[in-house]
């Protein structure tokens, strides 16, 4: 392993996480692979590959050009489009799709990236079918030498199948959702950026889906078709229900402090009742505005009919103060809230995801993850 590069790209990505977080955050989830057979650099949703020497090659902000590149394509999820295309014909399309965009963030991609504005507002699908066939089907494809994208793999050696693809997208979907969030926060998203995101997560992603998400990724869910999903029965349509081994107890507290109105409330309570149902598992709601007010637990088969209390101001650290006095730690905390208040807890050591009901740039929490409704 060249320890020079590994440090240069590793330099690469925390000058992004400083400076452009959007690109640092996203370039996190991908594992950086020494790999001598690829003459560049290509990514696939998991990891980027790359050669050595072409990166020792690179300038330390040509490196950072490189690393957006690689994102770009993941968080534009060519990797997952391709459909039987030509490897080299769509990897052009692709530089060609996302090239402008990271050069108008202030970015410098490495020596040869494509870039043509008579593609400007084109998806690389749009921007395939007007380029020549360049020939070539195989790997190691990466015309525009700036890095270069491959298919999503599937499970060990196998090949992806479309139940991989999809999910892959919708990974990097969600992560996309998140980390723009995130970079707004910090004030730190380039405006050209911001029109792209809107278009890539059309139809926006709604809330509710980041947050099923999250329970899903602190969870390990088996379907089942006994009991069936009884939220398709009366269609006369059976589908498995989603039953959860790990997924123990989760905590959602509702912010009931007087700034939050009642339509927040009812937007979330009908969300607390579709995971009490769709999960099949305790979920304890802590009502809180100053304090905590009221606690409720449901279970399995039970009626959600939820009764908020507060009124008063907002202060974050009664609900995990009252999980810390009675010992019974959920898998995951889901807190809904208007991000009103700087008043937190310690670091727990659960996971944590914000829901704020309407947007609040300001709101910066010290943990946790953020989305709004």
């Amino acid at each position: 392993m060249n320890d020079k590069v590994r440090a240069k790209l590793g330099k690469a990505r925390a000058g992004l996480i400083l400076d452009q977080p959007f690109f640092g955050s996203l370039a996190l989830r991908l594992e950086l692979v020494e790999d001598a057979t690829f003459p560049t650099a290509c990514v696939d949703g998991k990891r980027i590959r790359y050669n050595s020497d072409f990166i020792d090659g690179l300038s330390l902000e040509e490196a950072k050009g490189l690393i957006c590149h690689e994102v770009m394509h993941c968080a534009n999820q060519h990797h997952t489009r391709r459909d039987g295309r030509e490897t080299k014909r769509w990897n052009v399309a692709c530089d060609y799709a996302i090239n402008q965009l990271i050069v108008d963030c202030g970015m410098k991609l490495p020596s040869g990236g494509l870039l043509d504005d008579s593609y400007d507002d084109m998806a690389a699908e749009q921007i395939f079918s007007k380029l020549p066939s360049k020939g070539g089907d195989g790997t190691g494809d990466d015309p525009g030498m700036c890095g270069g994208v491959e298919d999503a793999p599937g499970e060990g050696s196998k090949q992806a199948s479309e139940s991989d693809l999809a999910q892959s997208a919708q990974d990097w979907k969600v992560a996309v959702a998140q980390a723009a969030q995130q970079a707004k926060a910090m004030g730190e998203i380039p405006g050209a950026l911001e029109r792209m995101i809107e278009e890539m997560l059309e139809p926006v992603l709604d809330w509710r889906e980041l947050l099923r998400r999250f329970v899903d990724v602190n969870a390990r869910n088996d379907y089942s078709w006994f009991p069936p999903n009884r939220r398709f029965i009366h269609t006369g349509v059976i589908l498995p229900s989603l039953r959860s081994q790990e997924l123990k107890n989760i905590t959602l507290v509702m912010d009931t402090s007087g700034s939050i109105t009642g339509d927040d409330l009812k937007a979330f309570g009908s969300e607390v009742r579709a995971i009490v149902e769709d999960y099949r598992t305790n979920a304890t709601v802590i009502y809180c505005d100053s304090d905590v007010q009221r606690v409720e637990v449901f279970g399995e088969g039970d009626a959600v009919e939820l009764h908020p209390e507060g009124g008063g101001g907002t202060d974050f650290r009664p609900p995990f103060n009252h999980i810390e006095k009675t010992g019974e730690y959920p898998v995951c905390l889901i807190y809904q809230t208007d991000g009103e208040c700087n008043w937190f807890p310690q670091v727990p050591d659960y996971p944590v995801l914000w829901v704020l009901t309407r947007k609040n740039n300001s709101f910066n929490p010290p943990f946790g993850e953020v989305i709004s409704l």
